[in-house]
């Protein structure tokens, strides 16, 4: 699978896991990968739309994907996209992102992405709400709670992938439904 990335912040811890995991995970799966370009999108739609325009008039239908480390420079490569005339007839682009925003998921029901990933915030709630807890009672800070503590001592609260066939688990964490 030929595909561009779209980073976000040099350096972020989140941008750096993105980048590696979602390759690693398609590579997982036993697809062979190939990238074509990769850039700092700067978590910029924007800027996202720029890079994408940029890649299509260097790579034209070489690319078979575009993976994007959030929603918000995805948003700003469907716009390029549209633009360049995709969505139309059999003319598609696999766009996936991260972050499983509103305007995301309204754009996986219209077949314009085709996943995103939750970065689930009614688990980050509750881990934090049981870890604070806890250290305000003077316990370990991973008491009774089911986290862990990564190699950098932070929790890493599972992602979720999402697509069309579980929206609703979205909806509901961001109240929609």
């Amino acid at each position: 699978m030929q595909y561009v990335m779209l980073m976000g912040e040099p350096g972020h811890p989140d941008a750096e896991a993105r980048t590696k995991e979602s390759v690693a995970t398609i590579e997982a799966k036993g697809i062979p990968t190939e990238e074509l370009a990769k850039q700092t999108g700067m978590w910029d739609a924007s800027k996202g739309k720029e890079l994408m325009e940029t890649w299509l008039a260097a790579h034209g239908d070489k690319i078979e994907m575009v993976l994007c480390n959030n929603d918000g420079m995805a948003l700003g490569v469907i716009e390029a996209l549209k633009a360049a005339g995709y969505f139309e007839g059999d003319k598609f682009m696999p766009v996936v992102g991260v972050d499983a925003i509103p305007e995301a998921l309204e754009l996986i029901k219209e077949g314009k992405m085709v996943g995103t990933v939750l970065n689930d915030p009614l688990n980050q709630g509750k881990a934090t709400l049981e870890m604070a807890i806890n250290a305000a009672l003077g316990k370990d800070v991973l008491e009774g709670t089911s986290w862990e503590l990564d190699e950098t001592r932070a929790v890493r609260v599972p992602y979720v992938a999402i697509t069309l066939d579980n929206l609703d688990v979205a909806e509901e964490a961001y109240g929609m439904k």
